[in-house]
């Protein structure tokens, strides 16, 4: 196996994944990451079957299980806050919910005993030719790597700089060019959206049992409480044409949509006011096409992303598992990077079918809709 020099953008669950396992294949890795620690905001994940493999694989599963929420039922309630059905929400007893923030630092960790980890900095250009890649930091040091894997999420300024129109030449400085050591044929990313919103903050909640998920909806949006192994949340999933960026907007178009929601909606929207961490964005499937172009590839989010509704975090490990192996078996970088994405994109295809049922499921769009899901769901609790 040849080793190679190796820039990973992005330290989330997939850049971190990827930099432990490149790491202990022998690669120079380098992992950046624009923020100035591992981010807290975002709902609890799941991490099951062969992904869990995959933490196995890094000695991580000890370290992961210790964080596991303990969360295994949803319990569905009217607008009084009445119990009228549950469900059981793990399939298997082995599987692990974390949140988040806990499953990144434990990969953060195991990344950082082989990889060189370097927060509060990301790239500022890229410059892909037959050599390599030259990148400059917005640190302002500039270096050079075989590999830059674009693990940056969902908002991934990688795919935005090599994969779609706003592209500009001084961004990709004449190396996005097919010619230029990459692969042939037009590069893009579409990105559709199912109109939902998700919002989730932590607040100071009593729990009365730290197993139970709490879900309230009416037709368009929905209300969950997330015990989060003793930092509960809530999160906010609502259906809406769009997402706005700044904070003070944000919080404007959840108290117009929540304003007139029953159960606790009021009390939430009160303690926005005083919440640190307010996580927001619009729910939207991405698919770049292809996920590599010459010596950039992407990972995660950044290359096929659902966000709630695709099994996000499982797909980002095993994403990380397929380009290690690829790096390790492939006879040089193209030939690596094309097994990467063709053993790994019919996976995360698989796991983005359901998005759509999933979708109707946690925020039904109509009342009929509503009660549709309530009878199906009055069902499940029986199966």
């Amino acid at each position: 196996m040849r080793s190679h020099r190796i820039l990973v953008v992005g330290a989330g669950i997939a850049g971190a994944a990827a930099g432990a396992l490149l790491g202990r294949s022998g690669h120079d890795v380098t992992v950046v990451e624009r923020s100035a620690g591992v981010r807290s905001s975002g709902s609890p994940v799941d991490v099951r079957g062969p992904a869990l493999d995959v933490v196995r694989g890094l000695g991580l599963e000890a370290a992961v299980r210790e964080h596991d929420t303990g969360a295994d039922t949803l319990a569905l309630i009217d607008r009084d806050g009445r119990v009228f059905t549950t469900i059981r929400i793990r399939s298997d007893p082995l599987d692990i919910e974390i949140a988040r923030v806990d499953l990144a630092a434990v990969l953060t960790t195991a990344a950082q005993d082989v990889a060189d980890v370097r927060f509060d900095d990301t790239f500022e250009m890229l410059s892909p030719h037959a050599g390599g890649v030259d990148v400059r930091f917005a640190s302002g040091g500039e270096e050079r790597f075989d590999l830059v894997v674009g693990a940056d999420g969902q908002n991934s300024a990688t795919r935005r700089a090599l994969w779609e129109p706003a592209a500009t030449a001084s961004t990709l400085s004449g190396g996005a060019k097919s010619g230029a050591g990459g692969r042939g044929g037009p590069a893009a990313a579409r990105q559709r959206s199912p109109r939902l919103a998700i919002a989730t903050v932590p607040l100071p909640l009593t729990i009365d049992d730290p197993r139970v998920v709490t879900m309230y909806n009416e037709p368009g949006r929905s209300l969950t409480v997330h015990p989060a192994g003793g930092r509960p949340g809530v999160a906010f999933i609502f259906r809406t044409e769009g997402a706005p960026r700044d904070r003070a907007a944000q919080v404007g178009l959840l108290r117009e949509r929540y304003a007139s929601t029953g159960w606790r909606a009021h009390e939430f929207l009160e303690a926005l006011d005083d919440a640190e961490d307010l996580y927001f964005d619009s729910v939207r499937r991405v698919d770049a096409q292809p996920w590599w172009r010459g010596r950039v590839v992407l990972l995660g989010d950044a290359a096929s992303s659902l966000t709630i509704l695709g099994e996000g975090s499982s797909m980002a490990l095993l994403g990380a598992r397929a380009l290690d192996g690829a790096l390790r078996d492939g006879s040089d970088l193209s030939a690596a990077l094309t097994a990467y994405e063709a053993q790994h994109a019919p996976v995360v295809r698989r796991a983005q079918g359901g998005a759509a049922l999933g979708a109707e499921f946690l925020v039904p769009g109509s009342r009929a809709a509503l009660g549709i899901r309530n009878l199906l769901a009055r069902a499940m609790r029986g199966i």
